[in-house]
């Protein structure tokens, strides 16, 4: 009886582990590479590209039309900052994707900010694996270098 108890809670944190892996419980959208040159190909106007990456990373590889932030990790005032300076400039009808290295703390960090300032969270969207995991090889159209 012990032992189906502790296989049957092993199970569930399975269970549970893979879905937040999988951001099924996730509090941020996000979106693939797929989707993300999609709408840059179909109307760059109703996106808006902010790209926290570090300088050597932007110079090397962008997404086009992003805006060049610098504010990877996005853990100073200087560096939310920059990302300020780009809020009266986004509508509410635009889709605001987020692009940082690899699509983990600094693009959450973003995304937080953006809310706190008065974003809508149905417009905020972290871009999966980041740009270092960008699958150029497929898609390559929309990366400037």
């Amino acid at each position: 009886m012990k032992m189906t108890k502790v296989l049957g809670a092993l199970a569930i944190a399975a269970l549970f582990k893979g879905a937040l892996m999988a951001g099924i419980f996730s509090s941020y959208n996000y979106i693939t590479a797929d989707e993300t040159a999609e709408l840059i190909r179909k109307d760059p106007s109703k996106v808006v590209i902010v790209d926290i990456q570090e300088k050597p990373g932007f110079a090397k590889e962008h997404l086009k039309g992003a805006h060049e932030t610098y504010a990877y990790p996005v853990k100073t005032d200087a560096e939310k900052a920059r990302l300020a300076e780009l809020l009266p400039d986004i509508k509410p009808d635009q889709k605001v994707v987020i692009v940082c290295p690899r699509g983990a703390g600094g693009a959450d960090r973003t995304y937080d900010y953006y809310l706190e300032k008065g974003l809508k969270k149905e417009q905020l969207f972290t871009l999966k694996n980041g740009q270092e995991g960008w699958p150029r090889e497929k898609i390559s159209d929309v990366l400037e270098k």
